[in-house]
């Protein structure tokens, strides 16, 4: 986090706006305006000298840049444009190359390399490579050198805008050049298809668009102004600029890319949480946008599920690492702090993802299904998010985080934020007539309930964890989510009639059955008992002290339902993506090592419902290239029979009741959620498909802390994804 930190304080300006650069520099020469990690790199000087690469270093005409591994450095290659050197990359800073027409050329001789220019800059900038250079005015593009069947290929990859490559010539003949647009990428030749690029040229698709997207948010954020402060006209124009390309990166992903929408948005509020909402904005703006095409197949309901998750547990994560280290020793602050971000994450992108798939013809009860949807995607990111990061706190040596406490506010507010999102869905889109009003909000309570306690169980539970512990949690999981989702309900009824009576069975059901499924997997048929048991009376009780009158006879069997389908499932139901603990992050599919659980379990009691918190909308802005590196894919939780009219994703974790945005009446119902990550869900909406369990992080459930400790050292922001997608035979 703390490379992130300064990288903002150095890019105070943005990279869109014209004050970011430098004019101290040559005109010919580059300028290093950030240098992120601790790896080794150089700057070769034309007379064969060679320096330590620093930050505010002008590099000359002919000056060679080299990245090792772990670092990653930021060049200013003329105003208007920023290349991002990604680690273990050799670029050379040529001269201007007049036949071109091009103020500043890149030489990529190796690694990768991702340029980002400013559409009003009127940059004329190109990289350099063996089939010829790569030029682009007001674009996002990505080179990297890669192996093709033994041989070195340079490949481009757009992800907005086009780039022009111009062959070199043929016998002193020139070459027309070739135009690849976004969405495409090219080896030197004609353009291929992103999905082609990734299956035959060896192009990590996901990095590249995670680091360009990423780099776009980092902009935008740092071009917006303090609380009360008027933007400048500089911001005015970056935040516009920064919009801009953010809504045309989203839609190049979203309809080349979708296999890397969770990656990318993971990413983004990973490190950038204050713009997740303004990703999920333009995700799921694309993905309708995208579906209004004819003979278009994007599923926008499946987008903004996966994209609000996504989204959710970045933000969430970062928020609850944040959180913890502001308050070393104190794990009761933390918790509770970890509890109202959690929660002010998720009602802010729900919020943006309900908004989004609204429009001026939608029905009521398309509104209440797509309110519904939101809610329960960000709560379940949330919860998977907080719960992860205070796995990954409590395993730092002398830590004092308690897993148990805080997982307990974050699965309650998550739980109760969610529930009052739907429970006013519902209202509206049954106005006067109270009996379908409650079955709806009990339905879509109960829903929330289960995902969230799931989520909330599934990141504490390992291969390691003892029968005795795996009850424990099932049981705090259970008793935390019925709780929130209850008294979530009660405080959203209004005059409707709803009481806690109404709800309770059905919530506490489904908190039973989510926790047991997730806290049984891989266990006996005899532990998932136990487990079950322990999760119906958590639940049950969770349910009473909100006010509820709970029928045990039901929750109990409903409890031993998810218990029986956990056993059956060799691996934790739901798989958390866990967010870096520093540093650079892991490729896509590269395990986490799971942590070793301490000997015991602490169930907290019940927790008092966490005030409402109020969303913070990030304003968007401009694009600066901050390094970032994929996460692991983002696994969301089974929903429980989805209201009518569409598919329930995963729950959100406002920590508060949350109003939601009412949606205008009329708009076509959206096709059933798809979810990217596993999901075991419990009667899944018509049409919908259930994905595979995934292997979750391995969490730990802390004792309680010792009175003092040490306060763990600030996350370190994942090193942005350096795209490149052109692809071309280096070599003869």
């Amino acid at each position: 986090m703390g490379h992130f930190k300064q990288l903002l304080a150095t890019l105070s300006a943005g990279l869109l706006a014209v004050s970011l650069f430098s004019a101290s520099a040559a005109a010919r020469d580059a300028k290093i305006i950030k240098r992120v990690g601790d790896g080794a790199a150089t700057v070769t000087l034309p007379n064969g000298s060679q320096v330590a690469a620093t930050e505010g270093m002008t590099v000359q005409e002919n000056s060679v840049i080299e990245t090792k591994a772990g670092v990653e450095l930021y060049v200013e290659a003329t105003v208007g444009v920023i290349a991002t050197i990604k680690a273990n990359t050799k670029v050379k800073v040529e001269a201007p190359v007049a036949v071109l027409n091009l103020d500043a050329v890149l030489d990529l001789q190796q690694g990768n390399v991702i340029s980002q220019v400013d559409p009003k800059a009127r940059a004329k900038y190109g990289v350099r490579t063996p089939k010829g250079v790569a030029a682009a005015r007001g674009t996002v593009f990505g080179s990297s050198v890669v192996t093709i069947n033994g041989q070195p290929f340079t490949v481009t990859m757009t992800l907005s805008g086009a780039v022009s490559i111009t062959p070199p010539p043929v016998a002193g003949v020139a070459q027309a050049p070739i135009t690849i647009v976004a969405g495409t990428a090219s080896t030197g030749g004609a353009a291929v298809s992103l999905a082609v690029a990734a299956s035959t040229l060896n192009v990590d698709v996901t990095s590249i668009a995670a680091a360009a997207v990423t780099a776009i948010a980092m902009v935008a954020q740092n071009n917006t102004p303090a609380a009360g402060v008027e933007a400048t006209a500089a911001q005015t124009a970056a935040a516009a600029t920064s919009a801009s390309l953010l809504a045309s990166t989203m839609a190049t992903v979203v309809t080349s890319a979708p296999a890397s929408i969770s990656q990318v948005a993971l990413a983004v509020a990973t490190n950038v949480p204050a713009q997740a909402a303004n990703v999920v904005t333009a995700t799921v703006s694309a993905a309708v946008t995208a579906a209004a095409t004819d003979g278009s197949t994007v599923n926008v309901a499946a987008v903004a599920a996966q994209v609000t998750q996504a989204a959710s547990q970045g933000a969430a994560a970062a928020a609850t690492t944040a959180a913890i280290a502001a308050n070393p020793g104190n794990q009761a602050a933390a918790s509770a702090a970890a509890a109202n971000a959690a929660a002010t994450v998720a009602k802010s992108v729900a919020q943006a993802s309900a908004e989004a798939q609204t429009t001026s013809t939608t029905t009521a009860a398309q509104a209440q299904a797509i309110a519904t949807a939101a809610s329960s995607s960000a709560a379940i990111g949330a919860t998977t998010g907080a719960v992860s990061a205070a796995v990954t706190a409590a395993a730092t040596a002398g830590s004092t985080v308690n897993v148990a406490a805080v997982a307990a506010q974050v699965t309650q507010a998550a739980s109760q934020g969610a529930a009052a999102a739907a429970t006013t869905a519902a209202i509206a889109a049954n106005p006067g007539n109270q009996a379908a009003a409650s079955a709806a909000a009990a339905t879509a309570a109960a829903t929330v309930a289960k995902s969230v306690a799931q989520a909330s169980a599934a990141a504490q539970t390992t291969s390691t964890t003892t029968v005795a512990q795996a009850q424990a949690i099932a049981t705090a999981a259970s008793n935390s989510a019925a709780i929130g989702a209850t008294t979530g309900v009660v405080a959203s009824a209004g005059a409707s009639g709803i009481t806690a009576s109404n709800v309770g069975t059905t919530i506490a059901a489904g908190a039973a059955q989510g926790a047991a499924q997730a806290a049984s997997a891989g266990r006996s048929t005899a532990d998932a008992a136990v487990i079950a048991g322990g999760a119906a009376a958590g639940a049950s009780k969770g349910a009473t002290s909100a006010g509820a009158a709970v029928n045990n006879t039901t929750v109990t069997a409903q409890a031993a339902t998810g218990a029986q389908a956990g056993s059956s499932t060799p691996t934790v139901a739901v798989a958390p993506v866990a967010p870096p603990a520093g540093g650079f992050t892991p490729p896509p599919g590269t395990p986490v090592p799971p942590v070793a659980p301490p000997p015991t379990v602490v169930t907290p009691p019940p927790i008092t419902p966490v005030p409402p918190v109020t969303p913070v909308t990030p304003p968007p802005t401009v694009v600066t290239p901050p390094p970032i590196t994929p996460v692991p894919p983002v696994t969301p939780v089974a929903p429980v029979a989805p209201p009518a009219g569409g598919v329930t994703p995963p729950p959100v974790t406002p920590a508060t009741p949350v109003t939601p945005v009412a949606p205008p009446a009329g708009g076509v119902t959206p096709p059933p959620v798809t979810p990217v990550t596993p999901v075991t869900p419990v009667a899944p909406p018509a049409g919908g498909v259930t994905p595979p369990p995934v292997t979750p992080v391995t969490p730990v459930t802390p004792v309680a802390p010792p009175p003092g400790g040490v306060t763990p050292p600030p996350v370190t922001p994942v090193t942005p994804i350096d795209p490149s997608i052109n692809v071309s035979r280096s070599g003869p």
